[in-house]
């Protein structure tokens, strides 16, 4: 009779640590899936672990949800490079001016789009001043 009793509460109390440290690692997997950073500086742009050099920056211009939903739908090239987040909706479309790179394009996912676009112009003015 008392292995019964002596098992009841210990087993509610794995359970609910079980429970906890399941969700705490579910939580940290998709703040990492969902964590990529955008960089710009003056050798280039980095999305996530891809990166564009400075001297391959081309036109950067911000996307709008309509644009972006446009583009990556029936619009989008199968060899672009893409960095996105399905619920982040705007975008930034920067062209890739490599003759030996077949990439014609990279769409990045923004939530600040028109300040994506002014690092790129700065750092492609001032690759060009050089």
């Amino acid at each position: 009779m008392l292995g019964p009793e002596m098992s009841y509460r210990p087993s509610l109390i794995i359970a609910i640590v079980c429970l906890v440290a399941t969700i705490g690692a579910e939580a940290a997997f998709l703040l990492m899936l969902g964590r990529s950073e955008v960089n710009v500086d003056s050798t280039g742009m980095r999305a996530g672990r891809a990166m564009l050099p400075a001297s391959h920056l081309g036109r950067a211009r911000a996307l709008d949800a309509v644009h972006a939903r446009r583009l990556l739908g029936p619009g989008l090239r199968a060899d672009a490079e893409l960095s996105l987040r399905p619920w982040i909706k705007t975008a930034v479309q920067i062209e890739v001016e490599d003759d030996e790179d077949p990439t014609p394009y990279w769409v990045v996912a923004t939530r600040r789009p028109a300040e994506l676009v002014a690092a790129l112009n700065f750092v492609r003015r001032a690759k060009a001043e050089l």
